[in-house]
């Protein structure tokens, strides 16, 4: 009798004092086991969004897994995964790949599939573009919030965590605020005051604002002390305006600085900027784009005779026998890892109707989603029109009945953002995941016909590292394009065989 663990993960906090999607996934795994003949080891339990940064439990889970297989009898040791569907697993490419490196089984139980190390490519691949299709639709969930957090920023309500010198606090009506800290907001308007009269350096700064007390946080652990000093300095936050996604905005918090004090500050940093950087009077398409494979320096392009462009190594770790290669060499093999990510049309339709057709299941678990968020929104509101009935023939007091109602429709409000966000999310993300294919399958026939900067931004989305040695030029790309062209080679490889990938998929599909 096999071994196995469950993992359960609910997408919020609200969900986890519910109960509902916690009781309703751990029941229905525990079903599936024991119909099955599975023995239950362990179960990990997680609450957290997928957007949210760290997941203890699927942590904890990898490291349990991974002291198994180290365990001398595998026959008994525990190596399968029991889950309600793909969306509750991975959170990303990264967290897939982790789980392939274990060789273990995973029952996807809501999508009566599994997937195992001997599985064919494929079921992988399409494994693979599912879990893509999961991260696209978090994504668009995740523009939901930032539309909200945009509409705050309108409001001149700063969206983030409070710069220094200030703090998040609730609002009567319940919205998220910025005040000014009473005690970091003096030391903090000191700080411009002090840089203002040209006789100290940041660091300098830096070091009188910490012996005034004041915590100078960094924003990693790299960040040293001048660059904290500075990015403060040049917020304009502190003169009562703050930049969101490339907008600025008129904050309705309180300055710390006048603005004239704040120009000031800039003016001094400005002038003690003695270097400026060298603008080259041509553009080149590939120019600190690849690194050298031999030494890891950029390669930077030159032109000789006005004509012709080649590229070199910079030579800043010394000598490299790595030759000039010519812009047209890159080119050409730039395009042709741009066309490894052709589909060829038979493929593509094949794997549009299945990516559509999956979309159904999706579809139902999503709906049944709203329906019980809707029903809920519904339960409340005939508390209200009863409790209301009651106050009206005194059973309750008027006090009560605000108190109550009051928490009864800020629970309707939450209730009625999330159904909007999964509605408005479910109607695009597996069109714009499709089209995200069909770009991918253009991208060769794109690149070749593109001007200098049209290349750079294609290659900028596309790829995430290039090298260059031995005339061969290698790349990396970005997800989700390296999840595509794994697929595209896959297909290559099974039709090199003999085999119809598209006919295979629709037979699995339909099993």
């Amino acid at each position: 009798m096999p071994d196995a663990v469950i993992y359960v993960r609910v997408s919020s906090d609200e969900q986890e004092r519910e109960g509902f999607s916690l009781d309703a996934q751990k029941e229905l795994l525990r079903e599936y086991a024991r119909r099955q003949g599975i023995t239950l080891v362990r179960e990990f339990i997680e609450v957290e969004t997928a957007k949210r940064a760290g997941r203890p439990q699927f942590t904890e889970m990898v490291k349990f897994l991974r002291k198994q297989a180290r365990g001398k009898d595998r026959d008994v040791c525990c190596r399968t995964i029991l889950v309600e569907k793909t969306d509750r697993l991975y959170r990303n490419l990264l967290d897939y790949a982790t789980l392939d490196e274990l060789d273990v089984d995973i029952h996807l139980v809501k999508e009566s599939d599994i997937l195992s190390p001997d599985a064919h490519s494929s079921q992988k691949f399409m494994h693979g573009i599912k879990v893509l299709m999961a991260r696209q639709y978090v994504d668009n969930l995740g523009e939901e919030a930032k539309k909200g957090m945009k509409q705050k920023a309108k409001q001149g309500i700063w969206p983030s965590k409070a710069p220094l010198g200030y703090r998040n606090v609730d609002a009567p009506d319940g919205k998220k605020i910025v005040i000014t800290d009473p005690v970091n907001a003096p030391v903090v308007a000191r700080m411009f005051e002090w840089y203002s009269t040209g006789r100290y350096s940041m660091d300098e700064i830096g070091r009188m604002a910490l012996d005034e007390g004041l915590a100078l946080t960094r924003e990693s652990k790299d960040s040293s002390l001048r660059a904290v000093v500075q990015y403060m300095l040049k917020n304009p936050f502190y003169y009562g305006e703050f930049v969101w996604k490339d907008e600025t905005y008129i904050g309705s918090h309180e300055p710390l600085v006048t603005h004239e004090l704040w120009d000031k500050v800039q003016q001094v940093r400005a002038d003690r900027r003695t270097t400026k950087r060298r603008k080259s009077k041509r553009e080149f398409a590939f120019s600190q784009f690849i690194r050298c494979g031999h030494c890891g320096c950029l390669l930077v392009g030159e032109l000789k005779k006005q004509r012709y462009v080649y590229y070199h190594c910079t030579y800043y770790k010394g000598k490299c026998p790595e030759p000039y290669v010519r812009e047209e060499v890159l080119d050409e093999q730039f395009a042709d890892h741009m066309r490894s990510l052709a589909f060829d049309d038979q493929t593509l339709s094949c794997i549009r109707n299945l990516l559509m057709r999956s979309q159904a299941d999706e579809q139902h678990f999503r709906e049944e989603a709203v329906n019980r968020l809707q029903n809920e929104y519904r339960l409340l509101q005939r508390r209200i029109d009863i409790m209301y009935a009651d106050r009206l023939d005194g059973r309750v007091s008027v006090e009560f009945f605000d108190e109550k109602s009051e928490q009864y429709r800020a629970e309707q409000r939450r209730l009625k953002q999330t159904i909007d966000e999964h509605e408005l999310a479910n109607q695009s993300y597996m069109e714009e995941g499709i089209a995200l294919l069909e770009l991918a399958s253009q991208a060769g026939k794109c690149f070749k016909d593109r001007s200098v900067t049209e290349k750079r931004r294609l290659l900028n989305l596309v790829l995430s590292n290039s090298t260059w040695a031995n005339d061969e030029l290698t790349v990396e790309f970005r997800q989700p394009f390296d999840t595509i062209a794994l697929g595209v080679r896959q297909c290559a490889t099974e039709k090199a065989a003999g085999v119809d990938s598209g006919d295979l998929r629709l037979k699995r599909l339909r099993e």
